[in-house]
């Protein structure tokens, strides 16, 4: 087995588990939250609060890492995938970081400290909204490495579908406006 090789063993298997247990624990998550359960979805936004600052970041930031270099070492430049899929990394990668796990540890923070309960879930929830996004460009990623489209390849579009179901997922989470209710 040559480096090559082996380094892109150690980037899919890094991708397995950073998208695999991103989705399994959202997917916990979403379920918890829709028995009704304050609670226990509390506690399940604590360990994505827990995993993905200690676990899935770190893992993140290997597997983009091993990814940039994959692309260099293959010749791949420039393809239309490769800027694709770095662009959505990027996005996904930061607002995991700057805003998904910081929330999450803000939310876990005041439900221990306070114990409001009303406040942490509305928090949670969106986080969770915020989670279908990210996964969305995490699977659109997934779709470009494996499709390997090119700029003008109308798989391109799987990618789009993608994320629009992503976008979708987003704003049906979104709470409903206020309705002035006749006198």
């Amino acid at each position: 087995m040559d480096l090559y090789l082996l380094l892109k063993f150690v980037h899919v298997v890094g991708a397995i588990l950073w998208v695999g247990g991103a989705s399994i624990l959202t997917l916990l998550v979403v379920i918890l939250d829709r028995r009704g359960d304050d609670q226990a979805t509390l506690t399940g936004v604590s360990y994505v609060a827990l995993l993905g600052n200690r676990v899935f970041a770190p893992l993140g930031l290997v597997v983009i890492l091993l990814g940039l270099v994959l692309a260099w070492l293959g010749g791949y430049g420039f393809a239309a995938w490769t800027v694709l899929s770095t662009m959505i990394v990027a996005c996904t990668f930061l607002l995991g970081a700057m805003v998904l796990g910081p929330t999450c540890e803000r939310t876990v923070r005041i439900w221990q400290d306070t114990g409001d309960h009303e406040m942490c879930i509305g928090m949670g929830r969106r986080v969770l909204r915020l989670v279908k996004l990210d996964l969305a460009g995490q699977f659109a990623i997934i779709s470009l490495m494996v499709l390997k489209p090119g700029w003008t390849d109308p798989l391109l579009i799987v990618t789009g579908l993608i994320l629009a179901v992503g976008a979708v997922a987003y704003q049906r989470g979104a709470p409903l406006p206020a309705v002035a209710q006749p006198a």
